[in-house]
């Protein structure tokens, strides 16, 4: 769904700095899932991304910063500028889980770190305690996105209940694949959003009195 047609790209050396960005996370994800936090270091996630440690802290303050991934960064570039513009659809809750589910392209790497973050979050208390205090950030990452696509400050309230939906409908999305295992991650969030909004149906009160007359 990043890849719409007509959608804005970034270069080839933006493209290089995501890249890296997550195959150092991905690597670091791996190696706490197969040796535990405590016995990895800096140097074995460097190594396992083909990078030197010197370039891993050009991305990452810490081991447990690489686990936790770049919270701060939604959707991709590309879907972040369509964002911005009003697009693609100028609907806010559509727009929203295009934005997202452009994070899980490719879709077999974006399945692949479901499982290992799922992994962690049971085995690593300190690594679920980075993903609660991440949500920081990631309120503050869509509040700016919100801020530039409305041209005005978005109310802190609003901005944090966004981000608190948006992180559930994305959770919801990824636990549904465990009994649809073949349905797309993007499949999956638009499901979960269209479900959300029964949430706030109101039914027409001129079908009632039609009934009420019958």
């Amino acid at each position: 769904m990043a890849s719409e047609q007509g959608e804005p790209s970034i270069g080839w050396r933006e493209q290089k700095k995501l890249r890296t960005l997550l195959e150092l996370c991905t690597a670091a994800r791996r190696l706490a899932v197969e040796r535990g936090l405590d016995a990895m270091n800096v140097d074995d996630v460097a190594k396992a991304a083909g990078v030197s440690s010197r370039t891993f802290f050009n991305y990452y303050e810490t081991k447990l910063d690489a686990v936790i991934g770049p919270v701060g960064e939604i959707g991709t570039p590309a879907s972040r500028a369509v964002f911005i513009a009003g697009g693609p659809t100028g609907v806010l809750i559509d727009d929203l889980t295009v934005l997202y589910a452009s994070a899980y392209e490719p879709e077999d790497e974006a399945r692949e770190n479901i499982s290992l973050v799922t992994q962690l979050i049971k085995s690593e208390p300190r690594i679920l305690g980075g993903f609660i205090a991440a949500g920081v950030r990631h309120e503050a990452a869509l509040a700016e996105l919100l801020d530039a696509r409305g041209g005005e400050p978005t109310p802190p309230e609003f901005a944090s209940l966004t981000a608190g939906l948006m992180s559930a409908l994305t959770t919801r999305a990824a636990m549904s694949l465990a009994t649809d295992p073949d349905r797309s991650l993007a499949a999956a969030l638009h499901d979960q959003s269209v479900m959300a909004a029964r949430l706030f149906h109101r039914p027409d009160p001129r079908r009632s009195d039609d009934r009420d007359d019958d």
